[in-house]
């Protein structure tokens, strides 16, 4: 027998509990949702989707679906702009508000990575081809490129001076000077 199975995003208010909303997904959420300053709550789904819900009501306000599934969980600018990875090895920019594309960019390997997005507005994210992408955010032009020595899966952080952080499959965690995309250091994790 095949058993049937329910993916849902739910919302709970936290001081009881108690169920406010919930969607419906297409397929397992397996990463966290993003909340525009409108309230939007912005989920990816591992079945090629991306949601935008009403945060009130949990009514959709738009479906976005690229080219492969999504693991990565989306990141929002300043502008409201929703950035996210993809696994047909594509970062996209969609309008927060209409789901528009406003554009892509293809990397050399699947993106599970989610983005950080830095205070300059550039959008860092890594492949599974080894590389950490620092895109702007505008237009998605690539500014600059990190190779470490193994699939980039993790997602970078980015320190309060700006230093970007990255785990990679190469066993090391690397600081990277965000502006030259240069390294600073190299800490090896053993696995």
């Amino acid at each position: 027998t095949i058993e049937s199975e329910t993916f849902e995003v739910t919302a709970r208010p936290p001081e009881s509990g108690d169920l406010k909303w919930d969607f419906l997904m297409n397929g397992p959420v397996v990463s966290a949702p993003a909340i525009g300053v409108d309230g939007t709550v912005y989920v990816t789904s591992y079945h090629r989707r991306i949601v935008a819900l009403d945060g009130q009501t949990g009514a959709e306000k738009w479906v976005f679906e690229p080219g492969g599934n999504v693991s990565s969980s989306p990141a929002i600018g300043v502008d409201g702009t929703v950035y996210f990875g993809c696994e047909d090895n594509k970062v996209y920019a969609l309008d927060g508000q209409t789901g528009a594309k406003k554009w892509e960019y293809a990397t050399g390997g699947s993106v599970v990575s989610s983005p950080a997005i830095g205070s300059n507005g550039v959008v860092y994210v890594g492949s599974a081809d080894g590389k950490v992408y620092a895109l702007d955010g505008q237009t998605g032009a690539r500014k600059r490129t990190f190779a470490t020595g193994g699939r980039v899966a993790s997602s970078p952080a980015i320190g309060i001076d700006g230093t970007l952080y990255v785990g990679s499959d190469d066993g090391n965690i690397h600081a990277l000077y965000a502006q030259p995309g240069a390294k600073r250091w190299t800490f090896p994790t053993g696995h």
